[in-house]
């Protein structure tokens, strides 16, 4: 289970992933007024974003990952980051033209047009609050450009002894101050539901207070939507950069960009990785490098205070510890690598389904809730009914068994014949077979 006991927005946007983490700087008022910026120019003809949010602390959000097969799928799509609403978001460039912005969600500010940074010209972000307050960047332009040449797997054994796939890649120079690289990928991966069948429950009528017990109609129907095979993605949360440090090579070879170990279940059917390079400023380095070196101590910001963080952007009345974040101007590189587990590993098992998916049987109904009679212990599991009621299980076949607790079905945990609990069931548009 990963708890987290207290957030940090920045972390929350930046790096993510970070457990008991004891900043040490309460959630006073000065601390809670602290604009956090998250914006990245680059050179792609896009809608460009920026995020801008307040720091916080959220004590014991309590939000556990891992799969429960007996507890209902809750809805955490909640707002748990204070972002900033309804401030004004512009960059100019050093010809003077400016380019507006326009809130699409929650403190999430989208250019009003597409737009591409140019190598030869500056960039400057400007933000205004709507407590009057104004903020803006240094002017900031791409220092480099450089391509991926080539994005390859190969097996390799990690740091911790653990047996694996690395992602490496080559890239090359083609212009400009190539030194400082960032990284970020997106993994796609496909995922086929083991105990998938054609046919579920199908429960209508349900009152489980009843008396004398409970009414309810429990079908065994065609699925109507696709769940068995299903597309599941992750991206980066961790910051990933490389400098080349010999002036006189044409790039670097053989940088290992990612970490797949051998189980991964994500490897299992068909396995994708689109890696970014962005060639980036030593200001911007140095900011991100400073920013994983607290990530990977013992005490992540513990001693950080407003203003021991500082990235290139200020509250134009020059108030300090107002502002966290970097405005980037970047080239970015962008290089897609399929791969199947038994390009690696030919042979071998393919890596298990990560959940328990025990073909089950329970009675089908139960005592009503409303009942006030005498009730002895009841030896066996939760009724199907109560089961379906709560989305928890997947039909697999009728059951023929009759032994103590048996019903006249099996099932397994509906993550095992379900597969869009785990991703989407639409085929992503970049998707080879």
């Amino acid at each position: 289970m990963k708890r987290i006991a207290i957030i940090i927005t920045l972390f929350t946007l930046l790096v993510s992933c970070i457990d008991e983490v004891d900043l040490g700087i309460g959630s006073n008022d000065t601390t809670r007024k602290i604009l956090i910026v998250e914006a990245t120019l680059t050179n792609e003809l896009k809608t460009h974003r920026v995020v801008l949010s307040r720091m916080d602390t959220l004590t014991d959000l309590g939000i556990d990952s891992i799969y429960n097969p007996y507890v209902p799928i809750r809805d955490i799509n909640r707002d748990l980051v204070p972002y900033e609403r309804n401030a004004t978001v512009s960059i100019v460039d050093g010809s003077g033209t400016i380019y507006g912005f326009n809130e699409t969600s929650p403190g999430i500010y989208e250019s009003s047009t597409e737009f591409a940074a140019d190598p030869s010209n500056t960039y400057a972000l400007n933000i205004a609050t709507t407590d009057g307050s104004t903020y803006s960047s240094k002017a900031m332009k791409i220092e480099g450009i450089s391509t991926i040449a080539d994005v390859y797997a190969a097996k390799t054994t990690n740091a911790s002894g653990i047996e694996g796939i690395g992602i490496f890649l080559n890239n090359s120079r083609v212009e400009g101050n190539v030194k400082n690289l960032r990284y970020t990928y997106e993994e796609t991966y496909k995922i086929i539901a083991p105990n998938w069948t054609q046919k579920d429950f199908k429960l209508t009528n349900y009152d489980p207070c009843a008396l004398p017990v409970p009414t309810y109609d429990l079908e065994i129907v065609d699925r109507v939507n696709e769940q068995q095979t299903c597309y599941g993605y992750a991206s980066s949360n961790t910051i990933i950069q490389t400098q080349n440090t010999n002036t006189n090579s044409s790039g670097i070879n053989n940088f290992m960009v990612h970490f797949v170990a051998k189980d991964n279940y994500i490897l299992t059917h068909r396995y994708s990785i689109e890696v970014t390079q962005s060639v980036a400023g030593s200001e911007s380095y140095g900011f991100y490098e400073q920013l994983n070196n607290f990530s990977q101590s013992g005490n992540i910001f513990s001693q950080v205070q407003p203003g021991f963080l500082e990235g290139n952007l200020s509250l134009d009345d020059g108030s300090q510890g107002t502002v966290i974040g970097f405005f980037d101007v970047v080239s970015v590189s962008k290089k897609r690598l399929f791969l199947n587990y038994t390009d690696l590993y030919e042979g071998q098992p393919l890596p298990p389904y990560p959940f328990n998916c025990a073909v089950k049987t329970a009675p089908e109904s139960h005592e009503s809730y409303c009942y006030s009679g005498p009730s002895g212990p009841n030896p066996c599991p939760q009724s199907i009914i109560e089961q379906v009621n709560l989305d928890l299980i997947s039909y697999v076949g009728p059951n023929s068994d009759t032994e103590q607790c048996f019903g006249p079905h099996l099932f397994v945990p509906k993550i095992c014949g379900d597969c869009t609990l785990l991703g989407s069931n639409i085929v992503p548009d970049f998707w080879e077979e």
